[in-house]
């Protein structure tokens, strides 16, 4: 019985499953936002309508080709394990920060304050990641394309829930976006509209920075890595 669950974990933890659930993901992301643009057909026709729907769509494509690079058989399993699980860890973090903006009803400065902390919390991740997967394996690169790996597994769960809300929790952004500056910056008249592209502009930019900020971040948590392994061998 032992060795059929540990058969069972090993299968599910495998290179293919750790490729087929975010290719998965990917194409829920773009099933609804291709939903989400023909639900409001006047969103077509506000201006520079298509530059926001189609960076997003280029951004989740580009993914693909991503996943497929890193979740390839010649990868160690076990750096590619270490590396979703804390992007697992931070992107439910995120969506929690998310949600505490979107419903808690916060001022400015506690708004401000709260994606402070959390912001923290999404980079401390990261590096950790690194820093574990130095320690493991020994390699800075792999401790570097590891954090980064963590940032596309979180990326990519963050936009599936942020544009996610477009289907169940629309007026609690639309009331959240109420006086933001960008909907005055783009010269739209329409509210309904600019919250569909606020979210498909915030989901391209967190697929689009994330990977870097896991390697900016990773690039810490190796050092300190190396640093620690350092120091093991001088004593």
């Amino acid at each position: 019985m032992e060795g059929i669950n540990t058969s069972y974990n090993k299968s599910f933890l495998s290179h293919s499953t750790l490729r087929l659930v975010p290719l998965v993901i990917i194409a829920i992301n773009i099933i609804m936002a291709i939903i989400a643009s023909i639900m409001y057909p006047p969103l077509l026709t506000m201006p520079h309508s298509y530059s926001y729907i189609l960076e997003l769509g280029v951004m989740l494509l580009l993914y693909i080709p991503i996943v497929m690079w890193a979740t390839r058989p010649s990868i160690v399993l076990s750096t590619l394990r270490i590396a979703t699980f804390f992007g697992a860890i931070a992107g439910l973090l995120e969506i929690v920060h998310i949600s505490i903006e979107n419903f808690g009803h916060l001022n400015a400065y506690a708004e401000t304050v709260s994606t402070g902390i959390f912001m923290g919390g999404l980079f401390l991740l990261f590096a950790v990641s690194g820093y574990r997967i130095t320690l493991n394996k020994r390699n800075v690169i792999s401790g570097m394309l590891g954090a980064s790996w963590s940032a596309v597994v979180c990326m990519l769960i963050v936009t599936t829930y942020g544009l996610s809300q477009l289907f169940w929790s629309f007026r609690a952004i639309e009331k959240h976006d109420i006086g933001d500056p960008d909907f005055i910056r783009t010269g739209w008249t329409d509210m309904h509209a600019f919250v569909i592209a606020d979210i498909f502009e915030a989901c391209f930019k967190i697929l689009f920075l994330g990977p870097i900020v896991g390697i900016i971040f990773g690039l810490l948590g190796v050092t300190m890595a190396r640093f620690s392994i350092a120091r093991k061998v001088q004593v």
